[in-house]
């Protein structure tokens, strides 16, 4: 290579670049490995980066394009102070938790602002939504590789100094595991299960199948059911009704004939899975308690919670940090983890105010697939789609448009990335031979 070439690289050497960045920078982004031996260090340190990103990067390609913001970029900007400063002040109104450490404990907010960043560049042509597609089908069955080495190799009980970030609390009956982020793997679960709707195509379906159960974690139960709902509109949406209707009874039969031969093999386990099932939605739709140690716990959780939301109901209580004098376990006087029930937790944290901020990033993600022309709609459109309706469903127990914003607001801003009608950003103007020009009029929400 000389000189020429690396001032001024070939156009497929500046996409490896952005590919390979990308394939380091997603993973950090999405908190992926964060608490893994060795790694808390490196994702502060990433916490630090982008904080400067924002302040730093972020203002200069303003000023350069204008100061002018689009209605997403306000929105991300309105929910980075929401989440970091009301939920601070909250939580040293009602537990006393000094300012500092709700500051701290919400610096995770930072990764919202890296999009801001993505918008722009997907604007300005620096990022084709290829390379994203690429790197993320890349991330999938990189982390569906490791994470299934973990579960068939390694014992969880073996980390527990790791902290519940890592590996799940012991539990009286339960097992400790693997605490692993699958979101890449679920994405590429969408995408092949659509891809084989699209073109019929069995193998498709086959990556999908193979991919799936390395997502069926501690939280495998709600993660199947969302999973299934959120195929299972996708595909009366793709093929219509009466085509959707016999797809749909061909896979009943399929799944049957599966359950059947699993049965057979390891009856002992699939029994253990059925009753888990059965436990956890008698736990949601009775309220009493079960043979399901986790199902009891949310319970007694949402039990513990529902005071402090009649007290706070607009901008709840705030988010208390593990770091301070036993975390929200102390404040509240009982075991309580505000992430272990959904849409309940997020009420308990910012109240019906915050509820509805998160929540309107699905009305930006719906704006923008609308107005997505035909011609764009393929399967890496499809299952950026299928992942905003599963989050969105799986957040009433999870509440991951909360807790992984920095996750969900990433397929936000794809969408708008891979939209030919809409700008995301007014950010870019012609201005001393700047070669991002505005060619289509900002998306409004």
């Amino acid at each position: 290579m000389n000189w020429t070439e690396l001032i001024n690289p070939p156009v497929d050497m500046k996409r490896m670049f952005w590919r390979g960045l990308l394939a380091l920078a997603l993973p950090l982004s999405f908190r992926t490995f964060q608490f893994f031996p060795g790694m808390p260090n490196v994702q502060e340190a990433w916490f630090a980066l982008c904080f400067l990103m924002v302040i730093i990067v972020y203002p200069f390609l303003k000023v350069r394009g204008g100061l002018l913001f689009s209605k997403f970029e306000l929105y991300l900007l309105a929910l980075m102070a929401f989440g970091i400063c009301v939920a601070a002040w909250q939580a040293h109104q009602v537990f006393g938790q000094p300012l500092v450490y709700g500051i701290l404990s919400q610096r995770d907010v930072v990764l919202v602002g890296t999009w801001l960043v993505l918008v722009h560049m997907l604007r300005c042509e620096m990022l084709e939504t290829s390379d994203l597609q690429k790197v993320l089908i890349f991330l999938a069955w990189s982390t569906f590789a490791l994470f299934g080495a973990m579960r068939a190799f390694l014992s969880p009980s073996s980390f527990l100094e790791y902290g519940e970030g890592f590996v799940t609390r012991p539990m009286v009956g339960v097992e400790p595991s693997f605490k692993l982020q699958e979101f890449f793997i679920l994405f590429g679960v969408f995408y092949y299960a659509l891809l084989g709707i699209r073109t019929g195509r069995a193998k498709y379906y086959l990556a999908a199948v193979v991919l799936f159960p390395v997502t069926l974690g501690g939280s495998g139960r709600g993660i199947a059911v969302c999973v299934a709902a959120t195929l299972l509109y996708s595909l009366y949406r793709i093929r219509g009704f009466w085509k959707a209707t016999i797809a749909a009874t061909q896979f009943l039969l399929i799944f049957v004939v599966l359950f059947a031969v699993a049965f057979a093999l390891l009856p002992s386990t699939i029994i253990a899975r059925v009753r888990s099932f059965s436990d956890a939605f008698s736990a949601v739709f009775t309220g009493s308690a079960t043979q399901d140690p986790s199902a009891n716990a949310r319970i007694l959780e949402t039990l513990t919670s529902l005071p402090y939301i009649q007290t706070h109901p607009l901008i709840g209580n705030g988010v208390v940090s593990h770091q301070w004098q036993g975390g929200s376990q102390t404040a509240l006087g009982a075991y309580f983890f505000v992430s272990d029930i959904g849409i309940v937790g997020i009420l308990f944290s910012f109240g019906a105010v915050g509820l509805l901020l998160y929540l309107w990033q699905y009305r930006f993600a719906w704006n923008a697939a609308k107005e997505t022309p035909l011609p764009l709609q393929g399967p890496f459109q499809d299952a950026t789609k299928a992942f905003l309706l599963y989050s969105a469903i799986y957040s009433l127990e999870s509440g991951i448009c909360v807790w992984n914003a920095n996750v969900t607001l990433f397929f936000v801003a794809l969408l708008f990335g891979n939209s030919a009608k809409v700008s995301l950003s007014n950010s870019c103007n012609e201005r001393n031979g700047d070669p991002c020009v505005p060619r289509r009029p900002a998306l409004s929400a």
